[in-house]
């Protein structure tokens, strides 16, 4: 199994909501989440001075953290406005603060970005989406193998799903692979039933959100841990043990 941070991965489903600088850590602490994503490209203020400070502030509300920072439109970044180089000082300046990093399987600065993960032992996340379609058994594969050849802890592939056989068919790739630190979502309405079975089939993580969404198809958190706590027996019993003195949002 793999922690991250302090959380052990594989054992019970994890929760990750994304959050930014106009999420509080009051709000953050109260969420009874397992881990943030902090996504640096959604902030309001994408100078490095900026930046340095959310992270560190979001940092001191003690969960384990992914650094994102999306740039790219096909990958589901929000602000073209970053550069790859802007992008890459931020991941240099937080790496200290952040327990993973998590870098798209497309990006022309991957590799620096694993290089700096590894140099300071860090956990690589390498992710591959799809906001139009699920690709080919094949295609899936291909993602699969590159990330690892590249040097991902855990790889990480969101597909948009338009029909139950979509759905099905990345349900199929998550269990064949379910031994191998995969992070796998299904986009969209008919893809929201992944969020919660996906972790069944060996999906290290699952994705919610507390203001708004992230991705489209994501269960807002208090609903998903909900269902969870009731589909989940495993889950139930650390939730209770991890949150039993604190009232949760």
């Amino acid at each position: 199994m793999m922690n991250l941070g302090n959380v052990v991965l594989g054992a019970v489903p994890r929760i990750v909501i994304a959050v930014t600088d106009q999420d509080q850590n009051s709000t953050i602490d109260r969420s009874c989440a397992d881990i943030l994503e902090v996504r640096a490209d959604e902030f309001q203020d994408s100078s490095l001075p900026y930046a340095q400070a959310q992270i560190k502030r979001i940092s001191d509300a003690g969960l384990p953290m992914i650094l994102t920072i999306r740039n790219d439109a096909k990958e589901g970044g929000r602000s073209a406005a970053i550069t790859d180089e802007q992008k890459y000082k931020i991941f240099e300046s937080a790496i200290s603060l952040v327990d993973a990093l998590d870098i798209e399987l497309s990006s022309r600065i991957i590799a620096r970005v694993i290089k700096l993960a590894r140099d300071n032992g860090k956990v690589i996340i390498v992710s591959s989406h799809d906001f139009k379609q699920t690709v080919s058994d094949d295609q899936l594969e291909d993602y699969f193998q590159r990330s690892r050849n590249v040097g991902a802890d855990i790889v990480k592939i969101a597909m948009q799903a338009h029909t139950k056989d979509d759905v099905k068919r990345l349900m199929a790739f998550t269990l064949k692979h379910d031994a191998d630190n995969v992070v796998t979502v299904s986009l969209g309405s008919v893809g929201s039933m992944s969020r919660l079975m996906l972790p069944a089939m060996g999906s290290l993580l699952t994705y919610s959100y507390l203001g708004k969404e992230s991705a489209p198809g994501q269960i807002h958190l208090s609903r998903l841990q909900e269902d969870l706590r009731f589909y989940y027996p495993e889950y139930n019993e650390y939730f209770i043990g991890k949150n039993s003195i604190l009232e949760c949002v």
